[in-house]
């Protein structure tokens, strides 16, 4: 395919099991490089990750996939990007939980003035 192709994976809780949180959300996603780039074939610029980056992070959102490029046989490394989501979730909600730690530790610091 020379164009994006859009695929729909079932969320439901019903379908899963071994269901566990991501342990250190934002220790995961501080190895992760957010970057811009020229693609080689021409295509332009574009932004995302590294899929090695991913691949040490959270290896199970990285496979192998063919045909990339003119050399047809040749596999390269794909990222899951629905599957970062998840990172993202989870290091919003460690953000949010020392945010309300510090809010509440600046209003304890200020009535003890």
């Amino acid at each position: 395919f020379n164009n994006d192709v859009v695929a729909f994976f079932s969320s439901d809780e019903r379908l899963k099991d071994n269901i566990i949180k991501i342990g250190n959300p934002l220790s995961k996603l501080s190895e992760l490089r957010g970057v811009e780039f020229d693609w080689k074939d021409g295509r332009g610029k574009s932004a995302g990750v590294i899929a090695q980056d991913v691949e040490k992070v959270l290896p199970q959102l990285v496979s192998q996939a063919k045909g990339f490029s003119e050399v047809i046989d040749e596999t390269y490394k794909v990222v899951d990007y629905n599957g970062l989501s998840s990172l993202f979730i989870e290091a919003i909600k460690e953000l949010k939980e020392q945010n309300e730690l510090m809010k509440a530790e600046i209003e304890e610091l200020k009535a003890n003035k």
